[in-house]
C-alpha cells in the first residue's frame, strides 16, 4: 500500500554462539524478494532437512522494501542495491555506454511515442557502434554518474547497505564458516533455479552438495577498481570461509523490449505517476517480469527450492561439522602425545 511505512525484517533462529550460519537475503533488488520472500519462509516451516543440526540461521526479509512495495529493482536513491552494497558509489565510475544513452533518450517526454522510437534507435546505434556482448556488460556494470539512469550505484551508502552491515555485525559475530545466498529473480529457465557463485570455491562448494542442480556463471561486470558484492563479510566476521552467491528464480529471457521496458519504468518513476494508464501497464509487465502471477510459476518454483534446499543446506552443515570432529581428534592426538612425553621423562 502506498504511503505505509516500509521495514526490513531479520529473523535469526539457533544459538548465536553457532560457528556455522546460513545467511539468507530477500529483497535487494526490490521486486525480486516476493519469490526470496517464499524460499525464507520455506526455510521457517520446514522439517529438519531445512534446519542442520549444528547451525544458526540468520534471514533478512525484503531488505530493499521501496523496491518491493513499488515495483521497482532499484531503492529509494533509485541505486541497484547490490551495486551499492559492494560500495561501487566510492569508485567515481562513469559508464560511456550508458552515460550516451541516458543523455540521448530524452528520458522526461519518454511517454511520447515520437521519443520511444527514437530511444529504440539510440540503443540500436548503441549496439551497432559498440557490440551487443559489450552494451549488455555496460547495463551489468552500472553507472555512477547518472542518478536517473540505469543501474545507479547511488550518492552514498544506502538505507538498505546500512541496515545490512548491521545485520552482519550485530547476528554474525561468532560465525566461522558462512553460507550466504541472495535471493533473485529472473536468470535462468522458467521457474528453475540457478545458482549463482561468486568465486571458485563457492561453485565448487555448490557442486559437492548439490551436482545435478542448475549452476550458472557470475556475470555481472565489476567497475574498475571495484570488488564483488559482500566481499567484506569475511573482513567484518573474521569468518575463515564465506560461500556466497545469488541463487536466481527463472522467468523470461531478456530481450529489446525487457530493457526498454526497464527505461520506461525511470520515466514512469521520475516523469509520470502510477495513475497513468501507459505506466500502470509498464508497472504491471515489470511485475510480471520479475515475479510472473502464473500460479505454474509459482508452484514450480517453490517445488524446486524445496527439493534443492535441503541438499545444500545440509551439504554446508556436514563439511562444519566434519572440520570441528577433525579438530577436536587432531587435539586429542596432540594431547597424547603430549602426556605421552611426560610420562616418559618420568
Amino acid at each position: 500500500m502506498y504511503g505505509e511505512q516500509l521495514q526490513a525484517t531479520v529473523c535469526a533462529v539457533g544459538d548465536v554462539r553457532k560457528r556455522a550460519v546460513i545467511y539468507t537475503i530477500s529483497g535487494t533488488h526490490g521486486v525480486e524478494g516476493y519469490a526470496g520472500s517464499m524460499a525464507q519462509i520455506s526455510m521457517l516451516r520446514g522439517n529438519s532437512s531445512m534446519f542442520p543440526r549444528g547451525v544458526r540461521m540468520v534471514h533478512l526479509h525484503l531488505i530493499n522494501p521501496y523496491g518491493a512495495s513499488y515495483i521497482l529493482k532499484e531503492n529509494e536513491q533509485n541505486a541497484d542495491q547490490i551495486k551499492n552494497v559492494a560500495m561501487y558509489y566510492t569508485l567515481n565510475y562513469d559508464n560511456p555506454i550508458l552515460q550516451r544513452l541516458m543523455d540521448q533518450i530524452d528520458l522526461p517526454n519518454l511517454g511520447n511515442v515520437s521519443v520511444q522510437q527514437n530511444a529504440f534507435a539510440v540503443f540500436a546505434q548503441l549496439i551497432a557502434d559498440y557490440g551487443e556482448e559489450a552494451v549488455n556488460l555496460a547495463m551489468k556494470t552500472g553507472q555512477g554518474k547518472r542518478p536517473q539512469g540505469i543501474a545507479y550505484f547511488g550518492p552514498s551508502k544506502s538505507w538498505s547497505s546500512q541496515t545490512e552491515e548491521y545485520v552482519v555485525n550485530k547476528y554474525l559475530p561468532y560465525a566461522s564458516h558462512i553460507l550466504l545466498i541472495d535471493w533473485h529473480t529472473a536468470v535462468g529457465p522458467y521457474g528453475a533455479w540457478s545458482f549463482v557463485p561468486f568465486d571458485n570455491e563457492s561453485e565448487a562448494a555448490f557442486k559437492r552438495w548439490a551436482s545435478n542442480d542448475l549452476i550458472s556463471p557470475y556475470d555481472l561486470g565489476v567497475p574498475t577498481g571495484g570488488q564483488l558484492p559482500y566481499s567484506t563479510i569475511k573482513t567484518k566476521t573474521g569468518a575463515r570461509r564465506v560461500i556466497r552467491g545469488f541463487w536466481e528464480a527463472g522467468t523470461y529471457n531478456v530481450t529489446m523490449e525487457t530493457n526498454a521496458l526497464f527505461i520506461l519504468r525511470l520515466y514512469c518513476r521520475f516523469y509520470s505517476n502510477i495513475t497513468d494508464p501507459f505506466c500502470k501497464d509498464i508497472i504491471s509487465k515489470t511485475q510480471e517480469y520479475f515475479y510472473p502471477q502464473a500460479n505454474q510459476w509459482k508452484k514450480l518454483t517453490y517445488d524446486a527450492i524445496n527439493n534443492v534446499l535441503p541438499k545444500v543446506l545440509s551439504g554446508f552443515a556436514a563439511e562444519v561439522n566434519i572440520g570441528a570432529k577433525l579438530i577436536i581428534s587432531d587435539l586429542r592426538i596432540i594431547m597424547g602425545i603430549i602426556i605421552g612425553l611426560f610420562l616418559f621423562r618420568i
